[in-house]
């Protein structure tokens, strides 16, 4: 017994070949069905992935807290009044609020042509924090350490540049650390060569800023003890909004704040907002296949439709079978064979160009992204889940076939012989 009988593939063939406008156009709508589920649901696994680099190596459960002027009178104060966080909120939140894992103050600072080293100079970027920073943050080291409590504690004058600091300030090749470089008139020890850890660093860019301890930051530039903004994230077990809740009212009380306050401690809730956006992409997933999935079957309507035709147009063929002795079983092998080989031929080279262009479209995202000038977008489909759109094409192909194959069961061989 032959695997793959030649002859009746030649024989399914020659069918299809007779009416090749018709063939081609119904097999296009195949091919452009399962091309479009393709590309679709590559899309959107883009957006998904997009959003996913986006927050890569950064603590999703986490919230960020800053300071506006109060909305409402309270304690004797009126209303406009503006206010800083210091560090005993720092403090203050530690004891308090048991929710709390790490909090992660910030004070910012720029410097225009203040950064030096030697004959070189730069306009850079530069921010205090503490360690816990890169416990939220992941940071990619390329030499030295991060910062540690001790810097801190001891309002140590170190600090870590990112890579665009380095090209900056010192040749190729040269060894950074432990070399010194004047930030606004204060020299720092750079300790740490660093850069980004996936698409986003706080909404900063590592790769051209300058890190280095708080306490130092406020004690050398005259700061005091205020800062700009908090990042706390949430314990495992807690909620981030629910942590969210308790680190606003121990902020308010500290600070003569009214309770009911909703502008004088604002908070951006990262889990909240990278939950909202899945949600987004899931409905765009779920958009993408049913579009994908109903020009699919379009062309698989299509298919039923041309093998109905098929059957009427050779009623005298199927006739002289029947009384040549074809058992039923042969008919419906013959029309569920021909809509089989249609739709996998069409479904096939739907595939090829499907994964094709995906393939295309992931190789130009990638060297946009290295290039640093593309979005953090990038299409792709699983080989597995292109297969099984293509196995899904075919399988309905075959379904597609049997009720044009019980039509011509119902061919009377006499009737379709006095067929004109």
């Amino acid at each position: 017994m032959r695997l793959f009988d030649t002859d009746k593939f030649n024989e399914i063939w020659s069918t299809i070949s007779r009416n090749k406008v018709r063939s081609f156009l119904t097999g296009f709508g195949v091919f452009w069905g399962l091309f479009m589920l393709i590309i679709l649901i590559s899309i959107g696994s883009g957006f998904r992935n997009g959003i996913t680099s986006i927050i890569s190596g950064f603590s999703i459960n986490s919230v960020e807290f800053w300071t506006y002027k109060t909305s409402e009178p309270y304690k004797g104060y009126k209303s406009g009044r503006w206010w800083r966080m210091d560090n005993r909120d720092i403090e203050n939140i530690r004891q308090k609020c048991p929710s709390v894992e790490y909090i992660v103050p910030m004070i910012y600072g720029y410097s225009e042509r203040g950064i030096v080293r030697g004959n070189k100079t730069g306009s850079f970027r530069y921010f205090g924090t503490n360690a816990d920073y890169f416990k939220i943050q992941k940071t990619a080291l390329f030499a030295g350490r991060l910062l540690r409590e001790t810097d801190e504690e001891a309002k140590r004058k170190v600090c870590l540049i990112g890579y665009e600091v380095y090209e900056t300030l010192f040749e190729p090749g040269e060894d950074p650390i432990g070399q010194y470089i004047r930030i606004d008139g204060a020299y720092f020890q750079v300790v740490g060569l660093i850069g980004r850890y996936g698409s986003s660093s706080m909404g900063m860019d590592l790769e051209n800023r300058i890190i280095m301890p708080m306490k130092t930051m406020q004690y050398v530039y005259g700061r005091g003890i205020t800062f700009n903004n908090l990042v706390c994230s949430a314990k495992k077990g807690y909620s981030s909004t629910a942590m969210q809740q308790e680190v606003e009212a121990i902020i308010k009380a500290a600070h003569d704040i009214s309770p009911t306050d909703p502008k004088a401690v604002r908070g951006f809730n990262i889990e909240e907002q990278f939950n909202k956006l899945m949600s987004v992409i899931g409905g765009i997933n779920l958009l993408t296949w049913i579009v994908g999935l109903g020009a699919l079957f379009s062309g698989v309507i299509g298919i039923s439709n041309i093998m109905l035709v098929s059957v009427r147009e050779r009623m005298r063929e199927i006739g002289v079978r029947r009384a040549l002795g074809a058992t039923p079983a042969t008919i419906l092998a013959q029309i569920i064979s021909e809509s089989f080989v249609l739709t996998a031929i069409a479904g096939i080279i739907g595939f090829l160009f499907g994964m094709g262009v995906v393939a295309v479209l992931e190789s130009a995202m990638a060297e946009a992204q290295n290039s640093g000038t593309g979005l953090p977008f990038m299409p792709a489909i699983s080989f597995g889940t292109a297969v099984g759109c293509l196995v899904i094409l075919i399988l309905s192909g075959i379904f597609a076939g049997i009720l044009p194959a019980y039509r011509a069961l119902k061919i009377k061989a006499i009737d379709a012989i006095r067929d004109e």
